[in-house]
């Protein structure tokens, strides 16, 4: 009987606790990126209103 860890259960292992990890930082990403965008297009926003007040 073999006791040892089987190199395959190992590969097998770190592919399902690397997946849900995986989605878990391209879904802080996109959020990231999406908040970013968010932000600047407020600051064009507010520049536009600025100039618009000025003419």
């Amino acid at each position: 009987m073999n006791s040892g860890i089987n190199m395959g259960d190992i590969i097998f292992q770190l592919f399902v606790l690397g997946i849900p990890i995986f989605f878990i930082v391209i879904l802080l990403l996109f959020w990231n990126s999406s908040k970013k965008k968010k932000e600047q297009l407020d600051r064009i926003e507010e520049k536009l209103n600025s100039m618009e007040k000025k003419n």
